[in-house]
């Protein structure tokens, strides 16, 4: 599944150094990046560590103080993706990290700032560029009133994508779908808002709804990973596990199983058959590929599980 992306920042706590690796691959083929990236691991929103991914995406950080961090891949000023990471200093730390298909039909990545969008409304640079500001200083009201006006005269799938985010931030959550429902019909291949509205249905337990979502984006792009799960999730909701299955494998096979989620959810619906060994080979697959699984609640429930499977 796609992981939720309005983090908020965490405390550490602080221990003996420890490994952290990892590898960085494109959600479109399994690829590393096309260039070397920076890898910035932060607390409190400072970069305590940096280093530079080899040529296959891989990197290490070889002496990293226990605890919980913000890992963010960058080129130049453009950030990708934000991720929690929780290194330990008990054992190896893995970390795998997808730079996300922001489009259907071609390899384009990232997330869009403030001023990324501005550069393609001129008229709006003013107003998007304060509705940042606002947003850094915690002013969500005064944000959303600056993307609303914008919206009124340049709308736009990444704008509406956005504004749909700080409503769910602001608890307004029908208002939310609404939003995203307009970035999708602004633009049908921006799959960001297909994602951001199925995790919110997710969510919120709505898993017809997420599967229908998930459905529709699968119709613009059948080789998008994030569709996948997150259609293989609802169907495990609603006790189709032979589909979530299918969903799950085809999801790992796009990304040269390089993600952990797709043996998450083939631990999950192991789970659900009562198939100790499928549940046991696949939790060990995510674990490996995200050693800070294991303090997370879907990671703790499965190996609690396998502790307790019994065949039938």
């Amino acid at each position: 599944m796609l992981r939720v992306l309005i983090l908020t920042l965490l405390g550490a706590s602080v221990g003996r150094p420890a490994t952290l690796s990892g590898h960085v691959f494109r959600e479109a083929d399994g690829s590393p990046p096309r260039r070397p990236l920076t890898i910035e691991l932060s607390q409190k929103g400072k970069v305590k560590y940096r280093r530079t991914t080899a040529a296959d995406g891989a990197f290490q950080f070889p002496r990293v103080a226990a605890g919980r961090y913000f890992i963010t891949p960058r080129f130049r000023d453009f950030a990708f993706v934000q991720d929690l990471v929780i290194v330990s200093g008990d054992g190896p730390n893995f970390t795998a990290i997808m730079l996300p298909r922001r489009r259907a039909g071609t390899a384009q990545f990232g997330t869009v700032s403030v001023d990324q969008l501005a550069s393609r409304t001129p008229r709006a640079v003013k107003k998007l560029k304060e509705a940042g500001r606002r947003v850094a200083a915690g002013d969500l009201s005064g944000a959303v009133e600056r993307y609303e006006q914008v919206l009124a005269s340049s709308p736009s799938a990444e704008l509406y994508d956005a504004v749909a985010l700080l409503y769910l931030r602001q608890n307004r959550k029908e208002q939310a779908y609404q939003a995203f429902e307009k970035a999708i019909a602004q633009d049908p291949k921006f799959l960001f808002s297909y994602s951001h509205l199925a995790s919110v249905y997710a969510e919120d337990g709505r898993y017809k709804e997420l599967a229908e979502v998930a459905a529709r984006a699968l119709q613009i792009e059948p080789r998008w990973a994030t569709a996948h799960l997150q259609l293989g999730e609802a169907q495990l909701r609603l006790g189709d596990l032979e589909s979530a299955a299918q969903h799950a494998r085809t999801a790992a096979g796009l990304v040269q199983d390089k993600a952990p989620d797709p043996h998450l959810l083939l631990a999950k619906v192991g789970w659900k058959r009562h198939d100790c060994s499928q549940v046991r080979e696949h939790i060990h697959r995510y674990l490996a590929l995200y050693t800070t699984g294991r303090e997370l609640s879907e990671g703790r429930q499965v190996l609690a599980a396998l502790e307790s499977c019994a065949p039938r």
